[in-house]
């Protein structure tokens, strides 16, 4: 009875640990403040061009660039700030835990392994997202003037960017525009379902 007690108490354990996201986010600020109220718009790299699914991340951060005051520009205008954006893979790693059936007291691969006789074992996919804010009179002048960078890192039990993108958005922007050059870390929860919000 002890070794179902504990395995239940495991697999409640990690349902809660899918359902959050811990994500290292990393800030810097130019010289010159992010002011609410401004316009903005995202614009895709040229390799980025055409593709839904940096359409589908533009819109996140846009959405969240509006719940901090900031305004979308209106179609063919000179925006007041170009935000860039990148996302993708930033490795992963195994993580190992006893199996409940053989007891808390060792640790190692499942099927044994050197530190105890049997291990569950959960690997943990790294994704990264990246956002850029430039100066748009700058940039309308051909020069890149950045005014802010911001980088979130988090780890997902799935292999899939579209599924951590919406949590690492909301990581991003717990404390956006955060204090410039430091690093903290934010636990935010994940979709309830494939990439949703």
């Amino acid at each position: 009875m002890k070794s179902v007690a504990a395995l239940l108490s495991l697999a409640l354990l990690l349902a809660g640990c899918e359902s959050t996201m811990q994500a290292e986010v990393t800030q810097f600020s130019g010289a010159a403040p992010l002011v609410a109220g401004r316009n903005f718009v995202v614009s895709a790299e040229p390799a980025q061009s055409g593709s839904l699914e940096f359409q589908h991340y533009a819109g996140l951060v846009g959405g969240a660039l509006q719940d901090h005051g900031f305004k979308a520009a209106a179609p063919g205008a000179n925006p007041d700030l170009v935000v860039q954006i990148h996302y993708g893979s930033a490795g992963n790693h195994t993580e190992f835990f006893p199996d409940p059936a053989w007891g808390w007291g060792g640790w190692g691969r499942r099927h044994g392994g050197p530190w105890g006789p049997e291990a569950e074992s959960r690997t943990y996919y790294g994704q990264m997202l990246e956002i850029e804010i430039f100066d748009g009179a700058a940039w309308h002048n051909n020069v890149h003037t950045m005014l802010y960078q911001g980088r979130a890192v988090g780890d997902a039990t799935v292999n899939e960017i579209s599924a951590a993108v919406p949590a690492l958005v909301k990581a991003l922007f717990t404390h956006f525009p955060g204090n410039s050059g430091q690093t903290e870390r934010v636990v935010v929860p994940l979709p309830t379902s494939g990439g949703a919000a």
